[in-house]
């Protein structure tokens, strides 16, 4: 469903090439969202073929090969708007690989996983710091700033759980 909504929504501001739709999902959601272009190809000719885009023109690359423009239809923008309700209202949320380590840590030594983890500690700590001193950017669209706050709510929640956490698990 993120593939599907982000590639929908990204064209709906515009017709586009494969290229230019991951570097807009890229710049819109950050590195973390970092959709292969496998997967954007392949949606592509789905949403093609299901009539949600459509294929407009091919254009010759600058030192690249040709690239196919695609648009966004009328039923490509009533399938966005029902995965964007879909996704503003799934409060389940995928399962993200620190969960999957915590679920199975218990394979690893005592000792490595708090190690492991008071790294990341210190990583999530230095960047949500960063991130509370950062600036936001200058005429930030009111959608972009919501991705941005939402994101940083999040690292403050794990930095805030990880530093309760350390303490409790046994090792050194």
């Amino acid at each position: 469903m993120i593939t599907k909504t982000a590639i929908l929504g990204v064209l709906a501001a515009g017709q586009m090439h494969g290229y230019e739709i991951k570097k807009r999902i890229r710049s819109l959601l950050g590195p973390s969202a970092d959709i292969n272009f496998g997967s954007i190809y392949y949606g592509l000719k789905t949403y093609v073929s299901k009539g949600w885009v459509d294929h407009i023109r091919d254009e010759p690359g600058k030192a690249s090969p040709e690239r196919s423009i695609y648009r966004i239809t009328p039923q490509g923008r009533r399938q966005l708007k029902k995965l964007l309700e879909m996704s503003l209202a799934d409060s389940t949320g995928p399962v993200s690989p620190v969960e999957v380590g915590l679920a199975f840590m218990s394979h690893l030594p005592a000792d490595r996983a708090k190690q492991i983890l008071g790294e990341r500690y210190e990583r999530l700590k230095a960047s949500y710091e960063e991130s509370l001193e950062r600036e936001p950017p200058a005429g930030e669209p009111a959608h972009s700033r919501f991705v941005r706050e939402y994101r940083l709510y999040l690292l403050g929640a794990e930095v805030h759980w990880m530093k309760n956490l350390l303490p409790m698990l046994k090792g050194d």
